[in-house]
């Protein structure tokens, strides 16, 4: 049992706590706020305050934890135990850093509520948060600052049962246009049929490039993996699929997939228009099955409306939480945690699962080599493997039909590295 001593146990400190002690320990733990409370010899008694106390293992607390309004934070970057820091002090503190309000800050993605620029789509920009300085470089920080506290928290009580954490490879894949061809509205997105390949495809004389589905699971049943796959089921928007949500051809690839974990992708709209609803309930009818998992299209995503949407929508897991344009952790986290809603100052039943790297990200915001992008998935997939972590890439199945992104396709090796 771990007992923290604070002066005031705020709603931010309560979430903190939990993600820390609770979901990532998996040690129980109990707050006091009595100021006269004594440190007892069988509980590991932590003092979470602005002042040093005796007896207690002390850990540095700013004021982030104890407000309930949102403004700028004076963030300076230094360094405790090597590890990149902030929320500093240089009192005699046993942490000198608030490590609980510097996790805090990144899970709920406080710099996300704050002024900023926005991309063409509208989207947080990688370039903003302090995850892009080079001391960090969007790395699974928060699992770093956790091992060091296990660390520390081991040396007072050697006995603590610490939950152990295997690493786990969860590949995912986000279908957008399940057929380069077929599916398609004529009247909103024909095909070009001036392509060679167009009408033999259509004749039903070659298949269609991007239906590249029974090879994904022979590849997925030989390492016996457990993917994901998002559908996208609108073709509305000039951003959204090629194919009809309407068409039997792609149902038909949905029902071959479904016996794997599905989820909705909501479409480039979604959310902004209320759709989100309409394209769940879609592919719960194809599927007859309940979808409580979601990634959006684009990772067009905002804080809070975003995930407010998808809990009115009965979404209980979202995987949007990734930069389009760099390899890495948006919470500086590989491990899922649930959403708090910094302005109604509480937290939610939403799971929020990272994912850290994107095919794409390589056809349309950076150009490397087929070895520097297998170089940077290895890079993540070792970085994550040495603390546990979970590695959540995403794929698209157009792009895998392209001999570049197959050939690199980090989970065919996998077992063997």
């Amino acid at each position: 049992m771990i007992v923290i001593y604070t002066p005031k146990v705020t709603n931010r400190i309560k979430y903190t706590a939990d993600f820390v002690f609770s979901q990532y320990f998996g040690i129980q733990y109990e707050f006091t706020e009595n100021p006269e409370f004594i440190s007892v010899s069988d509980k590991v008694c932590l003092n979470y305050s602005s002042t040093v106390k005796n007896g207690f293992f002390n850990i540095f607390q700013d004021n982030l934890l104890l407000e309930s309004n949102i403004r700028d934070q004076r963030i300076f970057v230094s360094r405790e135990a090597a590890m990149p820091v902030f929320f500093q002090t240089t009192e005699n503190f046993d942490i000198r850093f608030d490590i609980f309000s510097c996790i805090f800050y990144l899970l709920s993605r406080y710099e996300e509520y704050l002024p900023h620029d926005k991309d063409v789509h509208g989207r947080y920009k990688s370039s903003n948060s302090i995850l892009s300085k080079k001391e960090f470089n969007f790395s699974p920080i928060v699992e770093i600052w956790l091992i060091f506290l296990k660390e520390e928290l081991l040396k007072i009580n050697s006995n603590l049962p610490f939950k152990k954490h295997e690493f786990e490879y969860v590949p995912t894949f986000d279908i957008d246009n399940a057929f380069r061809y077929l599916g398609r509205n004529w009247f909103l997105k024909p095909p070009n049929i001036f392509d060679s390949n167009c009408i033999p495809v259509l004749l039903k004389q070659q298949a269609d490039p991007f239906d590249i589905f029974e090879k994904l699971l022979e590849e997925i049943n030989k390492y016996n993996l457990n993917p994901i796959f998002f559908f996208l089921l609108s073709d509305a928007d000039k951003n959204d699929s090629n194919v009809s949500p309407a068409s039997v051809k792609l149902h038909s690839v949905i029902r071959k997939l479904s016996s794997n974990k599905i989820g909705i992708h909501p479409s480039y709209l979604a959310t902004a228009s209320n759709l989100l609803q309409q394209e769940k309930s879609l592919l719960e009818k194809i599927t007859s099955q309940t979808i409580t998992i979601s990634r959006q299209h684009f990772l067009k995503i905002s804080f809070p409306d975003y995930y407010r949407n998808l809990i009115a929508a009965g979404i209980q897991k979202d995987f949007s939480l990734c930069y389009p344009d760099v390899t890495g952790f948006r919470a500086g986290c590989s491990r899922p945690f649930y959403f708090f809603d910094i302005e109604k100052n509480e937290s939610t039943s939403l799971i929020i699962q990272p994912s850290c790297w994107m095919d794409a990200s390589y056809e349309y915001y950076q150009v490397l080599n087929n070895d520097e992008i297998r170089l940077n998935f290895l890079t993540i997939f070792n970085q994550l493997k040495k603390i546990n972590g979970i590695l959540v890439p995403i794929f698209h199945n157009d792009l895998l039909a392209m001999d570049k992104y197959w050939g690199i396709l980090g989970f065919i090796n996998l077992q063997s590295i």
